[in-house]
C-alpha cells in the first residue's frame, strides 16, 4: 500500500497553476499545459471509440461509451482568451469543454482551478477572523485492493464515521478542526498495482491533529488501514495545500486509458469534493471559463488545436 508521502511526492504535468487568470507573460506556459492535457484526452477518446474495446460491453454501454468518446475528442478544440491589457490580466473567455472531468484531463484542470478560486477567499476570510486557526494537510488512505468500488466505499464510510465521532462530542482527534475541505483521489498503488483510493484534506485547526492518535483512530474505524499523514501548510502560502486537494480525482499522468475508463464507471456521479465546519456551503461553479472583467478594454486571442498543439489563429 502506498503511503501518503508517496502520494504527495508525485509530480504531474497536469498540476494547475496557482493563478489561472494571470498576466500575458504566463499565457504560453498555460497554453502548453492545456495542450498536454488535450493530448491525453485524445488518447482516452481513442480508447473509448475503439471498436475492439467496445464489443464486449453490451449495446447500451457501448452507445454511452461512444458518446463520451466523441465528447472528450472534441473538448478543447478552441480556446478564446481575453487579455485585459490595462491591468495585464488574461482570462479564458470561451472554449468547447466536454465537462467530463473524470475522463478529460483538460476539464479536470479547469475544475480544479475553479475549486481553488472558490475556497481560497473563504480561507482568507476565516483566518482573518480567527487568526488562531492554522492550515494542515491531512491524508487518509485505505489498504489497496482489486475492487475499486469496494475500496472506495470503504474509504468513504471510514471518513464519514470519523466525522460522526467528532460531531457526537465523544472525543476525536479531529475535535480541534474548525473547517475542512477534502477530495477523494484514485490511482494504482505503486508497489501493489491494485487500486489505491485515498483522500487529501485541508483542515483549519488551532493545534495540529496528532498523527499517531489519528492513525490509531483510523485503524479502529477501518479495521485494516492505519497509514495517515498530517503536516502543516505554510501560512504565508496556503495555495500549495489547496492544490494538493483540488488537483484531480484521477492521476491522468499515471493511469492508462483502460484504468481511466474503469475508474470513471465507478466514480461517475459520486461527490468527490466535500467540506465541513466553516468551509461548509461553498459551491464550485459549474462554468469552467473565467469570470470576465467588466468595463475594461481587452484584446481577443483565439487558439485552435492543430497538429498536436495549440496555434494562435486570431489576435
Amino acid at each position: 500500500m502506498d503511503g501518503p508521502d508517496d502520494a504527495q511526492k508525485e509530480g504531474s504535468p497536469d498540476l494547475l497553476a496557482q493563478d489561472e487568470a494571470s498576466g500575458i507573460e504566463a499565457l504560453p506556459r498555460r497554453v502548453d499545459r492545456y495542450a498536454t492535457a488535450k493530448k491525453r484526452a485524445l488518447d482516452i477518446a481513442d480508447y473509448l471509440l475503439s471498436e475492439n474495446q467496445q464489443h464486449d460491453e453490451g449495446k447500451l454501454l457501448s452507445k454511452k461509451r461512444q458518446r463520451l468518446g466523441e465528447d472528450v475528442s472534441r473538448c478543447g478544440g478552441y480556446l478564446l482568451f481575453r487579455h485585459y491589457f490595462t491591468v495585464n490580466e488574461v482570462r479564458l473567455h470561451a472554449a468547447n469543454f466536454c465537462r467530463r472531468h473524470l475522463l478529460c484531463p483538460l476539464c479536470a484542470i479547469r475544475r480544479g482551478a475553479k475549486a481553488l478560486q472558490a475556497y481560497l477567499p473563504r480561507h482568507e476570510a476565516v483566518t482573518a477572523s480567527r487568526p488562531d486557526l492554522r492550515p494542515f494537510l491531512v491524508t487518509l488512505t485505505v489498504k489497496d485492493g482489486e475492487d475499486l468500488g469496494e475500496r472506495f466505499e470503504h474509504l468513504v464510510a471510514g471518513q464519514r464515521e470519523l466525522w460522526k465521532r467528532r460531531a457526537r462530542g465523544r472525543g476525536s482527534v479531529l475535535d480541534c478542526v474548525e473547517a475542512a475541505v477534502w477530495s477523494f483521489e484514485v490511482k494504482r498503488g505503486r508497489g501493489s498495482g491494485l487500486w489505491h483510493p485515498h483522500l487529501h484534506m485541508v483542515a483549519l485547526a488551532s493545534s495540529s491533529p496528532d498523527r499517531y492518535r489519528l492513525s490509531h483512530e483510523w485503524e479502529s474505524i477501518t479495521g485494516d488501514s492505519f497509514i495517515v499523514d498530517v503536516r502543516p501548510i505554510d501560512q504565508e502560502d496556503p495555495v500549495s495545500g489547496f492544490l494538493e486537494v483540488f488537483k484531480y480525482a484521477l492521476k491522468f499522468s499515471d493511469m492508462d486509458p483502460a484504468d481511466t475508463w474503469a475508474a470513471h464507471r465507478v466514480l461517475a456521479g459520486r461527490r468527490l469534493v466535500a467540506s465541513a465546519g466553516l468551509f461548509r456551503g461553498i459551491e464550485i461553479p459549474d462554468q469552467l471559463t473565467d469570470e470576465p472583467l467588466d468595463d475594461l478594454p481587452y484584446a481577443s486571442l483565439l487558439f485552435k488545436y492543430l497538429n498536436g498543439g495549440y496555434s494562435l489563429i486570431r489576435r
